[in-house]
């Protein structure tokens, strides 16, 4: 994957987890719990197309959160820093 798709599913994913937040106040219960379980797969496809530092492990999976939800770097970094392993 290409570091632009990398950024537009970042934003995606960014965009999902304020959805969710609205979600909570509404409906008592984000997105996962419903009808749009399927908004999932963006996370899911990106954790599978970043660098394999970020998987394998727990320690790993906590670094790969970290960073695909880390608002003060931008959605083109973070691509960056998911795709080449490094920060």
């Amino acid at each position: 994957m290409d570091q632009k798709d990398m950024m537009r599913l970042i934003e995606t994913e960014d965009e999902i987890n304020q959805m969710d937040k609205v979600f909570e106040q509404l409906a008592g219960y984000g997105h996962a719990s419903g009808d749009f379980i399927k908004l999932d797969n963006v996370y899911d496809v990106i954790q599978h197309n970043a660098h394999p530092a970020y998987s394998g492990s727990e320690e790993a999976d906590l670094k790969f959160i970290e960073i695909l939800y880390d608002r003060k770097r931008t959605p083109d970094e973070r691509a960056e820093i998911l795709l080449r392993g490094k920060v």
